[in-house]
This record gives C-alpha cells, structure tokens and sequence, in this order.
C-alpha cells in the first residue's frame, strides 16, 4: 500500500485536478435566456451553483462561447472554475448560432448595454459579483460598476477603452467603416477588426492566431449582428471617470471606481495606451496594472497560463481561493525551485542569492576577492570572539 502526504501541496493539487477532470458541470455551460429592456440576453454559466460569482462580457465579434468557454475550462483555469459559478453574458443577437435581428432594429448603446448587466444581475438573483470584461465588454462593465458601485466586488478588465472615439480614431476609422450599412464584412473591415483584436506584432509573428481569428469572423459569428454591436462601440461616449487626486478648486464629484481593478494589456496591444489611460484613471491604493511581454492584444489566447496566475492572485487579493497552493508557473514557485537547487549544488546551510533570474549555475555567484577595507573588519570580528587572534 502507497502513502500519501496529503498535506504537501502536490498531493492537494494532485486531488483537486482528478476531481476536476471528473466533473463534466465545469466544462459544459448551462444556458440561460434573460429577458431585458432591450430585448432578449443569453447568459450561459459555467461552475457550480451556490458558489461566489463571476460575470463576465465579451469583445466585438465573440461571445461567451468563443472567448470565455475554453479558457474557463483550460488547466490553469479549472481550480478558479471549480470553485465559483460563472455567468458569460452575450450581447443581443451575438450568442453562438444566434439569429438575425430585424434590420430595421436599433441596437442598444453603451449605456443601455450596461443595463442589461443589471436585468441579468436581477434575474439571476446575483446581489454582487467579480466582473471580467474584455474590450468592449471591460467599456460595458465599468459604465455599470459606476451606476451600481455596490454590486462589483473587485473589476478584471482586459484592454479597457475609457475613452470615446476622438478625431484621429474617427478619421482611420472613416475607410473601414463606410460599409457598415451594407452590414457585411468587407477586407477593410476584416482587416480593422484583426488589427483591433491582435495588434500588429502579433498579425506578423503568430500565423496561426491570425487564420484561426480570421476564419471565426469569416465563418464562425453572424455577421450582422456583429456589424451592428461594432457600430454601437464606435459611437460611444467618453466614461467620465477621474481619480480624487483630480478634484479642482470647484469640488466637483469625483465618479470613480469603488472596487479593486486589475487592468491587463500585452506589450504590443494596440489599446496599450488607453489601458494606461483608464488605469490612471482609476484609485490608485486599489488599482494595479497588468502588462504581459510576448504579447499583444489577445492575452486570453497568446498568454492564457500568466492570465490565469494574475487572476488568480487578484482573487486572492479578495479573499477567494486562499487555501490554493501556488501554482508551477508563477514567478515565486520558480524562484523557489531556483533556490532549492542552489541549496543542492552549494550545500543546504548556503544562502541563496535573493533573487534568482536565470539558470543557476555555480560560477554566476563565485566569490569576489575581499577588498582591504573588508580585510579588516573580518579581523575585528575575529578577535571579538578568539582573543588570541
């Protein structure tokens, strides 16, 4: 008979991943029609019932199926879906195989977009929740978290766009968009919404990514409803928001988020600077930025394992999830590896350097010659304790 040390972070890890593979409830959405304002909403909900909520909302041209659904469900991901319930959000019209709306129908703006959320928080019955939003769906969640502070505990958002369209976005917009009546996909557009999604480090060094990105546009969304999602995001308004820090002379309200906010961007994004924009926006004592290397502007498909570690750290940072060990990707589970083999090749009683970067190896921390100054309070030491000396 084997025994097992429960109590070693492998073994609990060990347990949660088999019973995580054993649970199909995880992996397969259950399918929730909401009744809003304006129209209709699909929420489907991945997790367990009864668990802390966290509610998210898509980018342009996704939905909960094709942005959220794998990555819930990829390893990194599953000890944070297992233990909370989950509600994706889809915009009207943008759940998978949705149906066309009327041509003739306006869509909702922005702020009529934000409340849905709160149809779909009242519906579900949800008091308050975790928000993840990514693009568009980071806009819609912050327009709500301002109008209803007390039903966000903490904001994850990805590539967040506070500001409204200005003069140069409208002007390289212009050729690309003069289609959009037609409500079909043009190269131009096509080429927009790449560029938009991806960034253009990533459109040249990730072949893969682009075919996969531009065949889900092609051949994987209903395309007039996608069209008429991306008009209502290019006539957005401007979020006014503003840190304390900001107050003039007049004492006007601050409109601020009340939550912690875990703003992310990659590298290369193209959002890059309004990331930048909206985090300097946001309070600074409950703020922090998130900024991947090797990325550009779709962290949940070109560094889903380092997004996976920041949420889950955020969620820690809450209060979730604390008894999870930490996980082998993240920096301090490296640095400790780093530090263990340090011990072995120099000898358990050595100390390690503090921070270890790259492969150790034992003539990276040889010695340096004592200069004289050193000499001598070595000399002073030791004849503090052998006086013969």
């Amino acid at each position: 008979m084997t025994n097992t040390d429960f109590s070693s972070p492998d073994s609990k890890d060990r347990l949660l991943r088999d019973d995580i593979d054993g649970n199909d409830v995880l992996t397969t959405p259950k399918i929730i029609q909401v009744s809003t304002k304006y129209g209709y909403v699909l929420v489907t909900q991945q997790g367990l019932h009864d668990r802390p909520v966290i509610v998210t909302y898509h980018d342009i041209a996704y939905n909960s199926t094709t942005q959220f659904h794998n990555f819930f469900s990829t390893p990194e991901m599953m000890p944070i879906t297992a233990h909370f319930t989950i509600y994706h959000i889809n915009a009207p019209g943008q759940e998978d195989q949705g149906q066309s709306l009327p041509t003739a129908s306006i869509y909702p703006t922005m702020d009529q977009l934000a409340e849905t959320v709160n149809d779909v928080f009242d519906h579900l019955n949800i008091k308050a929740a975790v928000g993840f939003g990514v693009g568009l769906g980071a806009n819609i969640l912050v327009r709500f978290g301002l109008k209803y502070p007390a039903k966000f505990y903490g904001l994850m958002l990805v590539n967040c766009i506070t500001r409204g369209v200005g003069w140069l976005e409208g002007f390289s917009l212009k050729w690309p968009t003069k289609d959009i009546p037609n409500q079909q996909w043009t190269e131009s557009l096509i080429n927009y919404l790449m560029w938009y999604h991806l960034g253009s480090e990533t459109r040249s060094s990730q072949p893969d990514l682009v075919d996969s990105l531009r065949d889900h546009l092609e051949n994987g969304i209903n395309v007039k409803n996608a069209i008429k999602l991306l008009n209502t995001f290019l006539k957005r308004t401007a979020i006014p928001m503003s840190r304390s820090s900001d107050m003039n002379k007049k004492g006007n309200i601050i409109i601020t988020l009340q939550c912690p906010v875990m703003n992310v961007t990659g590298i290369s994004s193209p959002h890059k600077d309004d990331v930048i924009d909206t985090n300097d926006r946001c309070d600074p004592a409950t703020t922090s930025y998130v900024e991947f290397a090797d990325c550009g502007g779709a962290p949940l498909e070109e560094q889903p394992a380092k997004l996976a570690e920041s949420i889950r750290l955020f969620l820690q940072g809450l209060g979730y999830i604390s008894h999870l060990s930490i996980p082998r990707f993240s920096i301090a589970n490296r640095l400790a590896e780093q530090a263990a083999d340090y011990k072995r090749r120099h000898g358990s009683f050595s100390k390690p350097p503090r921070r270890v970067s790259a492969h150790i190896d034992s003539g990276h921390y040889a010695e340096d010659e004592p200069t004289e100054y050193e000499e001598k309070i070595e000399v002073l030491v030791d004849s503090f304790y052998n006086p013969n000396v």
